[in-house]
């Protein structure tokens, strides 16, 4: 099988005979990754029995992840100090949290909240190869063709649900079809042309390549990812698409010839112009209103930071051990909501939940893995952790990737677990 990494010769008869020889502690997780989006589309169940199979599912990919994960030893390296010590303040605070609360959601949400850090190291000890890495790319891939399917049904004949945006937020229909958010679709799109773009670049310097590789087969590609993204009226997707795109164009640069580039360039002008002109005004315009002093400054991010000032004037109240390590700690009956995902920021949500000395702790490991990225000699792997590490770092400024992200937060805890990992080299 060790050809396919060298060829890139993936297939349909190569990806079925590397599915079915992977072990059974990660063929498991595969499989997962393919039914997520279906389970996923069950989310409102829960309103009416109170518990969903996807909330089911999660619960079982905590219980299998753990017990693989104590059962396996580790071969990886070791990360940095740092990150072990805000994995510790952010259990210990969500155990104390859940102590003072006593109650079955609380439970859940402590699990929710623990899972993409038990995911990280799920996916650290079961992939140690690039043939299992492409392996789990293609495996997205394939789970990405219902939700991105259901989208352009949506888009081509009739919306599943129809949800309205306020006048405040640009108005229009929010296309979120039979899951709970747009992030059912998002993390198909965005994380699916990640994954496209790792092969396009592996590819790139081949003579005989497949339509799906060449130039064409890109165009469509971005055609249908920005088209999605388009009709999802997200303003953070567009930023996190924009810069995606912009790092691969800077990636393939030297691989390509002076009028593909100049196409390549074209395309991003062309796009980033229509977004200027057509989009920014509508889908920012409250944050337009707070710059040009129409608004006040608790509007921006579409009111998120009304959210955090309410929000901080409790922590300015806790002690002094609370504030820099976790308001867990403080016991207070609004630590749960400040830890939670209504926060719309996992800065914020991470500030809250693991005080200041937990923040800065986690912002040392995003740019430890920032570091690491700039280490790596492969382009098309730098492009896949560079690409994955700015989603989270992008998304965290109104969003919840490392909470609330669907399929999001599987694929980037898969890829960003492999820092410092050798075979990366």
């Amino acid at each position: 099988m060790s050809n396919i990494v060298i060829n890139s010769d993936w297939n349909k008869k190569n990806y079925k005979k590397w599915f079915s020889t992977r072990p059974l502690n990660y063929k498991w997780m595969l499989l997962v990754i393919f039914v997520f989006p279906m389970f996923a589309a069950t989310w409102e169940m829960k309103k009416s029995s109170g518990f969903s199979p996807l909330q089911l599912l999660g619960l079982l990919v905590f219980a299998f992840g753990f017990m693989s994960i104590i059962r396996k030893k580790s071969t990886a390296p070791n990360l940095i100090f740092t990150f072990y010590l805000f994995l510790f303040l952010l259990v210990s605070n969500l155990l104390l949290v859940f102590g003072y609360e006593g109650t079955i959601a609380q439970f859940g949400d402590t699990i929710r909240t623990i899972l993409p850090f038990l995911l990280f190291f799920y996916f650290r000890k079961h992939i140690n190869s690039m043939l299992d890495l492409e392996g789990f790319l293609i495996t997205f891939l394939i789970a990405s063709i219902f939700p991105i399917g259901t989208l352009y049904y949506e888009i081509l004949f009739d919306p599943i649900r129809e949800v309205y945006n306020t006048e405040s937020r640009g108005g229009g229909l929010r296309l979120s079809g039979f899951y709970a958010d747009l992030f059912g679709y998002m993390s198909h799109l965005i994380c699916g042309f990640i994954s496209y773009c790792y092969f396009y670049i592996k590819n790139i310097d081949k003579r005989k390549k497949s339509f799906v590789f060449s130039n064409l087969g890109f165009l469509v590609v971005l055609l249908i990812c920005l088209v999605g993204i388009y009709n999802l009226r997200h303003q953070a997707s567009w930023a996190v698409s924009l810069a995606l795109l912009l790092i691969f164009v800077h990636f393939i640069r030297k691989k390509v010839s002076f009028f593909q580039l100049m196409v390549f360039l074209f395309i991003m002008l062309g796009v980033g112009f229509y977004f200027y002109t057509e989009i920014f005004s509508t889908l920012f315009a409250k944050d337009i209103n707070v710059y040009q002093g129409n608004a006040k400054d608790s509007a921006a991010l579409n009111g998120r930071v009304y959210i955090w000032k309410k929000y901080y004037a409790f922590w300015e109240n806790f002690g002094v051990i609370a504030q820099w390590l976790g308001s867990g700690i403080a016991q207070h009956e609004k630590s749960r909501v400040m830890m939670g995902g209504g926060m719309h920021n996992d800065y914020v949500r991470l500030f809250f939940s693991t005080g200041i000395i937990g923040l800065l702790c986690y912002l040392s490991f995003l740019f430890y893995l920032l570091k690491n990225t700039l280490k790596i000699k492969m382009a098309e792997m730098k492009y896949l952790m560079l690409g994955s590490v700015m989603v989270i770092i992008m998304y965290s400024i109104s969003s919840l990737p490392l909470l609330a992200s669907g399929a999001m937060m599987y694929f980037l805890m898969a890829i960003i677990s492999q820092t410092n990992k050798k075979f990366l080299c």
